[in-house]
This record gives structure tokens, sequence and C-alpha cells, in this order.
């Protein structure tokens, strides 16, 4: 199997979400990359909350871009494939993760990192901001 380019892919990591380890991993394979290996993200959300950042956002120090990271490019930088979508199964025995509507994402490493979800509807006043 071959990925965009014309290296051959030999191994396929998938990340399932955009916290911060994720991020990370990304900006590695972006400035070093690893030959043979295809990055494949699966998120939810392509804009991802930096937890550190948040009270800041709600006391309006920072404005919703500042306090959170667009996956899109960093995904590019990495030479990955970005899917936007939820993650709602793993069959761990054929390696795969399940999505909704779509084929299932073939892996041999898999990673999974979340990051936060706010429950915002749980604080008053909180959709104001």
């Amino acid at each position: 199997m071959k990925d965009d380019g014309d290296t051959m892919v030999i191994k396929d990591l998938v990340l399932i979400g955009g916290g911060h380890s994720h991020v990370y991993v990304l900006k590695n394979f972006g400035m070093k990359p690893v030959p043979g290996v295809r990055v494949t993200v699966v998120a939810r959300d392509v804009m991802t909350p930096y937890s550190g950042m948040l009270p800041g956002n709600v006391a309006g120090h920072y404005t919703y871009e500042q306090c959170h990271v667009d996956l899109r490019p960093l995904v590019a930088f990495a030479k990955g494939r970005l899917i936007h979508a939820p993650a709602i199964g793993l069959d761990t025995e054929n390696r795969y993760v399940i999505l909704p509507g779509r084929p299932p994402i073939k892996y041999d490493v898999l990673s999974i990192d979340i990051g936060i979800t706010p429950r915002t509807q749980e604080m008053p006043g909180v959709e104001a901001f």
C-alpha cells in the first residue's frame, strides 16, 4: 500500500482525538517524518481546546481561536490524514476504528487522547462566552 506520495506504507498510526499528546506527535512527525508510517487523525472536533487557557477565555483575556488548536494545519504539516468524525467503537481483534456512516479505519498502532470536553451545559452563564 502506498500513501499520497511515493513512500510505501508499512505501519498505520491512528490517533483518535486532538489532545495535547497528539498535538506533540503531529508536530514531531512534521519536523522529522518517519518513512513508512502513515499518520491518521480521527477527531470529532477539528478545533480542540487548550485546557490551560480556558479560564482566561472565560475571563475575557483570550479569544476562542487563541485557546484552541486547529488540527487541520497541524495534520497537514505532519503530512497525515484528518478524518473529521467521531470514533464510535473499536474492533481490537481486527484492529479497526469504527466510524459512523464510513468504512472502518485500519490501524497497526492506535493512540487515544481526546483531550477535555468541558461540560458547559452544567455551568450557569457559560453560554455567554
